[in-house]
């Protein structure tokens, strides 16, 4: 979308005279990214169906004016978005609306209807976030990713075009779906992002009194550590200790004991990607995971930050026991890992991501430069418009 297309729509970044030397503001919408980590510089409104606890700001007809309004004004530099998992007009939401808002049912069915629609009052650059389990994109936001500058999603498929498969396309997309201009042009506006430490891993180290660490839910989880525990728990028989809790652990205990052990199991779960392949390097204990499905950012390497395997019978075996031949190289990567996942996968390393990506500035509003490590051509963009063509940070 070229500038002058979008110049008379209000919320223009160039009406605003965005970025004068200052920290960005956000307006963020139904994702709670932004709001964990600078809440100074983020205006946040829930948009979900479902009620979270405590209390939270509703994006009902009162607040949605008063958004637009500011909107308008120029106060925000970029919206992101939380992508909806289901859409306003299913009978899911309306009747779990109806049960989680009691009286407020309607402002939340409204809430999600606006989201919906939200792009239709303004031009600024929106960042579309999707960090759910699914590989698939549903149809019904398809709108978001043709008025957004980018869509970061977790789970995101190795052949990206599968995350259209019985959305976009009855079946697989075949090649003639692929040629339309506008399967291509969404498909361009795909970008990875990881599911990250989550907001209450922090850094930590322990002594060693175990090999291998895992706990989690097993079945009906997924097939990979249905079968993998069994492989696992049958490494006892060789004098590797393995410490798997027969119950359900806090955080904290599960932390100490992640900790404590040379090698955290790492497994696929309902999505490929998981807290515990990032927490792992923060609690200074190499994650040994089954082999990617997803096109990651900012991947964990093998044999430098984390080891993978095979999901076929043996595999998982195999690996932990080439691991624990070498306890010093154990050391050197769970060092490394601690600071790879430090530089890109904490919650604010994240959002520079988004915020690099989109407008092609940094959160503090300083430009980033296309020398920068890891970012690529970077420029400010006009609405609809990459900071970065590439968009992998």
């Amino acid at each position: 979308m070229v500038a002058s297309e979008v110049q008379s729509k209000p919320g223009d970044p160039a009406q605003s005279g965005a970025f004068p030397g200052r920290p960005l503001r956000i307006l963020e919408l139904g994702c709670e990214l932004f709001l964990r980590t600078v809440p100074e510089q983020t205006d946040f409104y829930w948009i979900d169906r479902k009620r979270p606890p405590g209390e939270t700001r509703l994006l009902g007809p009162a607040n949605f004016a008063r958004v637009l309004k500011r909107l308008w004004k120029g106060e925000y530099d970029i919206v992101v978005i939380g992508v909806p998992l289901v859409s306003p007009w299913h009978p899911r939401s309306f009747l779990t609306a109806l049960r989680d808002w009691h009286m407020r049912a309607p402002a939340a069915l409204f809430a999600t209807v606006a989201a919906r629609y939200f792009h239709w009052f303004h031009r600024l650059p929106i960042a579309a976030i999707d960090l759910a389990d699914s590989f698939g994109i549903r149809a019904h936001n398809f709108g978001l990713i043709d008025r957004s500058a980018a869509y970061f999603k977790r789970e995101l498929p190795v052949d990206r075009w599968q995350v259209f498969f019985r959305s976009g396309h009855w079946d697989l997309p075949g090649r003639r779906w692929r040629l339309k201009k506008s399967s291509q042009r969404r498909l361009a506006k795909l970008r990875p992002i990881s599911l990250g430490t989550g907001a209450t891993t922090e850094p930590l180290s322990m002594p060693k009194t175990a090999d291998v660490f895992f706990a989690g839910d097993v079945s009906p989880s997924s097939t990979v550590r249905s079968e993998g525990i069994k492989e696992l728990l049958a490494l006892r028989h060789e004098g590797i200790v393995v410490d798997v809790p027969e119950e359900r652990i806090g955080h904290e205990e599960f932390t100490r004991r992640a900790a404590s052990a040379w090698l955290a199991w790492s497994p696929s779960g309902y999505g490929w990607d998981c807290y515990r392949h990032y927490e792992s390097g923060l609690l200074g204990t190499v994650a040994v995971a089954n082999y990617p499905t997803i096109h990651r950012y900012r991947p964990l390497e093998e044999g430098e930050h984390c080891f993978y395997y095979a999901a076929e019978p043996g595999g998982l075996a195999a690996a932990v026991r080439a691991a624990l031949a070498g306890k010093e190289r154990l050391v050197r990567m769970a060092d490394a890992a601690r600071r790879h996942v430090l530089a890109h996968h904490t919650d604010r390393a994240r959002i520079e991501y988004v915020v690099t990506t989109v407008l092609g500035r940094r959160l503090d509003g300083t430009p980033v430069n296309a020398t920068d490590p890891g970012h690529r051509g970077a420029r400010a963009p006009h609405s609809g418009q990459l900071a970065s063509d590439q968009g992998e940070g």
